[in-house]
């Protein structure tokens, strides 16, 4: 269970920042980029506090990673693998341009951490005294519900046979909720029962788009057939602030849409579980959380051999708008989405740049403060596909791939939470805004 979680809603400027199952003080909580690094750095005093705080989440037992992480012995024999991987920034995965944007949590290594890495490993790696040790971490146990509370209603999909060898499969299976009045989400968190099958889950709200009252942000994103939630690696639960949810409405249905990719070993009976907790009954929040994925299936066309295959999608805000967070959803040949406003004057605002797109993660990047636009900003994403010999992850350089469900297809989809707000809170936002992201044009390639 990987334990990262997404953490959607912020009020007056002030991110909400959540580890699931962890208090706030600890974990993987955003790091300061300061630091200086040791002259003699030992496992026990320096590297350990490092791998509690940005590698443990899934290097332990249980964990989503292929080994553990938490005791010396555990990762003497990786040293040199780990200093390769995080002087390239390769772990731990956080894809994007580190000079564009500010997020929470924000699990990537400072300068500083990664030089203190590398001059532990080349100095031989010692361990160190054993009194410097911090204590080890203690996480909830794997497939439990991991925001500290149970669950108020669990929704179970249907089992479905993955074999051990086949092509992916995407079922869909949908399941009433059995609600018989409107709920608002304060967090949902999906259990698959095997992970090593899924590569990922779309859950959509099935429901009416009857207006609810006093609510602001309630448009067509928030409605039938709206996006709840997905489980992918990287990305497992959502936990909403106060003032902010999602809603689940009386009579609803819930559509599980599934990626299955065939482990190779053995059959599997998969099914996966959502668990909702709600705000309590006769709580209204502010603004309610729409999610928009910003994308372009028809026009999204990569020729044979191209490494550097650029698309273009488009959403225009209807209302003034705070932007939650971003996730960017390609496969194999994904190499790079950027997401920038165009203010309604034309000036262009860079907010976030996944420069070395990696497709077997599907992280969603929190905004630290979510940015405010104005009615009729447009939200631009732009995508970049690498369909030549060089991509690595490429199944085959020599066809012209466009839009589809398989992951030898393609997608170029922006997901992006948002909620709306008033004309005057927008302008009271502007009066206390002492910055603005960087106004530049996404244009470039990403990784080389």
């Amino acid at each position: 269970m990987h334990i990262l979680s997404r953490i959607t809603g912020a009020l007056g400027g002030v991110a909400v920042l959540a580890i699931a199952g962890i208090a706030l003080s600890g974990g993987a909580a955003a790091d300061s980029k300061e630091g200086s690094v040791p002259a003699k750095p030992t496992f026990t005093k320096d590297i350990l506090p490092i791998m509690q705080k940005k590698c443990q989440d899934c290097h332990r037992e249980g964990g989503m990673a292929p080994m553990p992480l938490r005791s010396y012995e555990d990762v003497r024999p990786w040293a040199r693998a780990i200093k390769e991987k995080v002087v390239s920034r390769y772990m731990p995965p956080w894809h994007i341009d580190p000079t564009v944007g500010e997020y929470d949590p924000d699990p990537s290594l400072s300068d500083a951490q990664i030089a203190t890495i590398a001059k532990w490993v080349d100095s031989g790696a010692p361990k160190g005294n054993p009194s410097d040790a911090p204590p080890p971490r203690v996480f909830p146990p794997n497939n439990t519900w991991v925001f500290g509370e149970e669950p108020d209603l669990v929704v179970t999909s249907a089992g479905f046979e993955v074999p051990a060898t086949a092509a992916d499969q995407y079922p869909k299976v949908d399941v009433p909720t059995g609600l018989t009045e409107d709920r608002y989400i304060k967090w949902m968190q999906v259990i698959p029962e095997d992970p090593t099958v899924l590569h990922h889950v779309l859950i959509y709200a099935l429901q009416s788009e009857a207006a609810t009252g006093g609510v602001r942000g309630v448009k067509p994103t928030q409605g039938s057939n709206s996006l709840l939630t997905e489980y992918a690696r990287g990305n497992d639960g959502d936990i909403f602030a106060n003032g902010t949810a999602k809603l689940l409405k009386a009579g609803s249905k819930l559509r599980f849409s599934f990626h299955y990719h065939p482990n190779g070993s053995k059959a599997v009976n998969e099914h996966a579980r959502i668990g909702f907790k709600f705000f309590p009954k006769g709580y209204t929040p502010k603004y309610l959380i729409s999610t928009k994925g910003v994308s372009s299936p028809a026009s999204l066309a990569i020729p044979p051999g191209e490494a550097n295959a650029r698309s273009d999608a488009y959403f225009r805000l209807e209302e003034p708008a705070r932007l939650v967070s971003f996730q960017p959803h390609m496969h194999y040949r994904g190499k790079r989405m950027a997401l920038e406003a165009i203010l309604p004057d034309g000036q262009p605002q860079l907010l976030t740049d996944v420069a070395h797109f990696v497709w077997t993660w599907q992280i969603t990047y929190a905004y630290k403060t979510p940015p405010a636009f104005p009615k009729n900003t447009v939200l631009h994403v732009t995508s970049y596909h690498d369909n030549s010999a060089g991509n690595r992850e490429n199944p085959d350089p020599t066809a012209f791939v466009g839009w589809g469900d398989r992951t030898v297809d393609e997608m170029n989809i922006g997901w992006i939470d948002f909620y709306y707000i008033t004309d005057q809170e927008y302008a009271d936002l502007q009066k206390q805004k002492d910055g603005s992201p960087k106004a530049t044009v996404a244009t470039g390639s990403g990784r080389q």
